[in-house]
């Protein structure tokens, strides 16, 4: 009996709503028991993948068992500003799994795509990802802190940003100040986080005394939900420790299972305020690609 002929892989062209559901529902099934597990919805996937400026759809392999969708990868192009493009992926359906799928997918967007490359968080505990990356020469960037926490209706309440005027300017200068971007990537700051469909100026915390904020998003799907702590720009430890407890009583009042935060910074603030450390990521970037 002859080896079944390995899967096709197409590139699309585009992110229609039927596509994004399926990559969605891969991408759930695919992270569960992971410390990276969240809900993953079509919207999400769309976000993620599409770019908020410009629109311009991702670079998307995506390979077919049938009618099913076994498995894809895909570059979100960078936006105006930034120098790398972001790989998500691959994702591969887990009876797909050890047969060199991954690698193929990984290989037909690298090569389609003309940027230099950075991976999406990459969970430590999942097996052989480090592998997967490294082995082919990719380099690791940054790690990463994944916590946990409670929602709490005892802590503090927050200023937000739904009746806030002058907030661009607010961001922007928040942007420049505690993340260090450059002046046109920080002015298109906000305009880029309007273009995620989780975002809500009603869950953006704002501290005006000292000009910081913090993002946060709320996502649900079928399976649960959370409030996420996408950033944290402020002025000093006392100032970041206040906007995480004001944001575990906006999950409190949005109904949320929990609230997760993920880090390139020491999590000390997020410990002290009551949240867990549940993982670990990495980010690998692929050295020579231009």
């Amino acid at each position: 009996m002859s080896d079944p002929q390995p899967l096709q892989i197409d590139l699309l062209p585009g992110l229609d709503g039927d596509v994004c559901e399926e990559l969605a529902v891969l991408a759930q099934r695919c992270i569960k028991g992971y410390s990276d597990d969240r809900p993953v919805s079509a919207s999400l996937v769309r976000s993620r993948l599409a770019n908020a400026l410009t629109c311009a759809p991702p670079v998307l392999a995506v390979a077919r068992d049938g009618r099913q969708v076994a498995g894809w990868c895909a570059v979100r192009r960078p936006e105006p500003g930034e120098v790398r493009a972001r790989l998500w992926g691959p994702v591969v359906e887990p009876a797909a799994r050890r047969a060199g799928l991954g690698r193929r997918l990984l290989q037909t967007v690298v090569e389609a795509a003309e940027w230099p490359l950075v991976t999406t968080d990459v969970p430590v505990d999942r097996d052989g990802a480090t592998d997967f990356f490294t082995r082919p020469g990719w380099e690791v960037l940054d790690t990463i802190t994944v916590l946990h926490g409670t929602p709490s209706a005892a802590r503090p309440g927050a200023v937000t940003a739904a009746d806030t005027t002058g907030l661009e300017a607010y961001v922007a200068a928040a942007a420049r100040r505690f993340a260090g971007l450059e002046s046109s990537l920080a002015t298109s700051t906000l305009p880029r986080w309007r273009n995620d469909a989780r975002f809500s100026a009603k869950t953006l915390l704002l501290d005006p005394p000292t000009g910081s904020l913090l993002l946060a998003l709320v996502q649900r799907n079928a399976t649960g939900s959370e409030l996420l702590l996408a950033e944290v720009w402020a002025a000093d430890t006392e100032v970041r420790g206040r906007l995480i407890a004001q944001a575990h009583t906006l999950a409190a009042e949005r109904q949320v299972a929990t609230v997760r935060a993920v880090t390139r910074q020491d999590p000390a603030d997020f410990v002290t305020s009551g949240m867990r450390v549940t993982g670990r990521c990495r980010t690998f970037t692929l050295p020579g690609k231009h």
